[in-house]
């Protein structure tokens, strides 16, 4: 595949729920180039969204949103990928190594599970991050400290219990701990302004609530 300059911010916009989140909406409309997965075309154009590229098996668009953007399609029948990781894929093969996901969540929840964990999966040294309705998922790996607030709902996951994680800022801190379970991180709460993570290795996903109006 020939390699394209994309502007950035760039942002992926999965088959989920739309954004109605104003800080989800943000980032969409901050951003300097809008990817859409298969059928998230047609949201896109109904509400007056700019499509840089479509991509996907075309399993869910409209033949409408086809006519629209038939230049911008990029068609990819692989049915061992969904079209979110298509879509991720695609940038990483464009050196795109910082970029936002939304629409990633809601409708079904197999299709929910398996586009929060595509952000948790790749190897490569990427940053992405996933807005939803509610809050956001990001990767942390090695040290990490994340900016939140007081009272934010905070929750962790990872597949791998050999991790040893350790905590400050968090209502029930880890003292190197491991995930023995999906659950085990789920439900936390911020005490701090600033949260700080350690990992013994590998990585984890955390998810943090929008601050409330």
């Amino acid at each position: 595949m020939k390699k394209i300059l994309l502007r950035q911010p760039v942002t992926i916009v999965a088959n989920g729920n739309f954004p109605t989140h104003q800080n989800a909406i943000n980032i969409l409309k901050e951003s300097n180039c809008i990817i859409a997965c298969d059928g998230a075309a047609n949201k896109l154009i109904e509400n007056n969204y700019h499509i840089d590229y479509i991509i996907g098996d075309l399993d869910s668009i409209s033949r409408e949103s086809i006519k629209l953007n038939k230049n911008k399609v990029i068609l990819i029948k692989d049915q061992s990928e969904n079209d979110l990781r298509k879509a991720i894929k695609f940038l990483i093969h464009n050196n795109i190594k910082k970029f936002n996901i939304l629409g990633a969540t809601g409708k079904r929840e197999d299709h929910t599970l398996g586009n929060i964990f595509s952000i948790y999966d790749y190897k490569t040294n990427y940053n992405a991050i996933i807005y939803t309705n509610y809050g956001l998922f990001k990767c942390l790996k090695d040290k990490s400290k994340i900016i939140s607030h007081i009272g934010q709902q905070v929750s962790l996951f990872t597949p791998d219990n050999t991790i040893k994680i350790s905590s400050k800022g968090l209502k029930y801190n880890f003292k190197s701990e491991s995930l023995n379970s999906l659950f085990i991180g789920t439900l936390n709460e911020s005490t701090s302004d600033i949260i700080e993570i350690n990992l013994s290795h590998g990585k984890v996903l955390v998810f943090q609530e929008y601050k409330s109006k």
